[in-house]
């Protein structure tokens, strides 16, 4: 049997005497890819935090990996075999900082490269460059890039280690048209060339629930409202219930989009 990725069991978050998540049980196997959809203030980017260890929970368990908090794996560890990307990290990374260093900079999880790179990981980098055709920018300070040209930088960060486990935060959160669906092309590409076991992708979008993903879970405020196969999920009951309106939803060409009726 495989190695469960991360098994949520009961999972709760107090602040200031209120629950933010309450009750949260989930589990992750190799080869799902998840989508994690609400609105905004559902809990989606918290739970992310106490999965990936930086905040702790108030009540329940997670196993990441088969291991839980006590059995032995560190947070660094644990940041390797998890690939991170939220739109508050791009304003970490040094701007001066070459797009190759900020990809290698993901190898010890730092926001900048304090060291001199291998030879493998430099032909890595740069194979991973060429994926979202950029291998020819590799020198470009990270700087001078688009928004959507970062985040397709911060996947490539995150995928150095070759984590079993893709998050992406919103990863479109601001961009335009154009930018989104190049993010999702790039994803594809990145996830078939890498073969990683899992991807967690937050969204409230249906738009950008591309067939990558066959597994959807619904928070609102703070609790699961379903979690199963994506095309039961995005029934127009389950989105009224997120959207507190009457909600259409269209299946074109195999994406899902959403309006008010």
């Amino acid at each position: 049997m495989s190695e469960m990725l991360l098994e949520l069991d009961r999972l709760s978050f107090i602040r200031e005497g209120r629950y933010l998540l309450q009750d949260i049980t989930w589990n992750v196997l190799p080869g799902e890819n998840w989508v994690l959809f609400g609105r905004n203030g559902a809990g989606k980017t918290l739970l992310l935090e106490l999965i990936t260890g930086y905040i702790q929970s108030s009540g329940g368990t997670i196993r990441r990996f088969g291991k839980g908090y006590r059995e032995g794996i560190s947070i660094r560890e644990l940041r390797k075999r998890i690939g991170y990307i939220s739109t508050p990290l791009a304003a970490l990374i040094p701007g001066h900082e070459s797009l190759l260093h900020v990809i290698i900079g993901g190898v010890d999880a730092s926001a900048g490269l304090w060291r001199r790179p291998t030879g493998e990981e430099i032909e890595k980098a740069l194979g991973l460059l060429a994926t979202i055709g950029m291998a020819d920018r590799s020198e470009d300070p990270f700087r001078i890039l688009s928004d959507g040209e970062r985040q397709k930088v911060l996947m490539l960060r995150a995928l150095i280690n070759d984590p079993d486990i893709l998050i992406l935060d919103e990863p479109t959160k601001g961009l335009d048209l154009t930018s989104r669906e190049e993010i999702l092309s790039a994803m594809g590409r990145l996830f078939r060339r890498n073969r990683m076991a899992s991807i967690i992708y937050v969204t409230h979008h249906t738009e950008e629930i591309v067939p990558l993903f066959h597994r959807i879970h619904i928070l609102k405020e703070g609790r699961t409202l379903f979690m199963g196969n994506v095309e039961e999920g995005l029934g127009e009951h389950h989105l009224g219930e997120v959207f507190e309106k009457d909600v259409g939803i269209v299946n074109l060409n195999q994406r899902y989009y959403s309006v008010i009726k």
